[in-house]
């Protein structure tokens, strides 16, 4: 889990470990396949028109067509729809909530699991999808699959090999250059750095060619302004025939649809961002 989710935004995050507890609980039948579909699509799949007229203006048309699907689909919600059109003021009143997952849902709050929770959240309040998610994968899976867990490169090195490259996957404000730096100190290596550009390959090509000798440590910058380079990297890593074991290259890149993706997949991925306080 560490090894994936450290290579993932934080955004990206909340969403593998949702899908990781809801395959567990597939796996387990908990729930079944229309949780998981419901969850996934709702009523997307509904026309409007074709269906049950929605009681009052305040549902939005997406809505409803989610509670339509749910009613159809999981026995907990067949009578939603009803409740609904029945109890509409109560039903208001919790949608207009600025956390309605915090407040009693009309009629049937003494019957939710969290799982049936998130879904009805999802269907009617999607805004607040990732908040009940929280929960439910705290639940299933455990607290340590919600919290953060801070970028820890010494642990990432032990994991590696000098043929092994470190790739950062940048967003704003994530450069990992002095964590880089704090471990080459403490492990008392030199470090070669270069900002990939235009003409930036023949430095990038000769610090690591020292590297392979020496043992010292290659930071390539920002290279998504020099790809070319990286399929040469991606080669000679494979190719040559001897390497200093203490040699690394670490590489920083915003995400680029051009990356090469055998580089990637021989490569430890992480991100650098601040974790957010809230799923969302």
């Amino acid at each position: 889990f560490l090894y994936i989710s450290r290579g993932l935004f934080e955004k990206h995050k909340e969403v593998f470990s949702l899908l990781l507890a809801l395959k567990l609980q597939l796996n387990q039948n908990v729930i079944t396949t229309d949780h998981f579909d419901c969850f996934l699509k709702g009523g997307a799949a509904l026309d409007i028109a074709s269906e049950r007229k929605k009681p009052k203006a305040w549902i939005p048309d997406s809505a409803w067509l989610n509670v339509i699907e749910i009613s159809r689909r999981l026995p907990m919600f067949k009578d939603l729809p009803d409740m609904i059109f029945r109890n509409d003021n109560a039903w208001l009143q919790w949608y207009d909530q600025e956390a309605p997952e915090a407040t009693n849902v009309p009629e049937i709050a003494d019957r939710l699991d969290t799982m049936h929770k998130l879904l009805l959240v999802r269907s009617l309040r999607s805004d607040r999808t990732m908040i009940v998610a929280k929960e439910y994968i705290g639940e299933v899976l455990g607290q340590q699959y919600v919290a953060s867990h801070p970028l820890n490169v010494e642990t990432m090195h032990a994991e590696s090999d000098e043929r092994t490259p470190f790739i950062c996957l940048l967003s704003m404000g994530s450069d990992p250059t002095d964590q880089i730096m704090g471990l080459a100190k403490k492990k008392k290596v030199e470090v070669q750095s270069v900002s990939m550009g235009q003409g930036q390959e023949v430095i990038a090509r000769k610090y690591v060619t020292t590297g392979f000798a020496t043992g010292s440590w290659v930071l390539l910058q920002n290279t998504h302004l020099g790809l070319k380079y990286l399929q040469e990297l991606e080669e000679t890593l494979l190719k040559v025939d001897e390497v200093n074991p203490e040699f690394r290259v670490w590489i920083t890149a915003e995400p680029h649809p051009k990356f090469p993706i055998g580089l990637l997949q021989m490569s430890i991925k992480f991100t650098n961002e601040e974790p957010h306080g809230e799923l969302g």
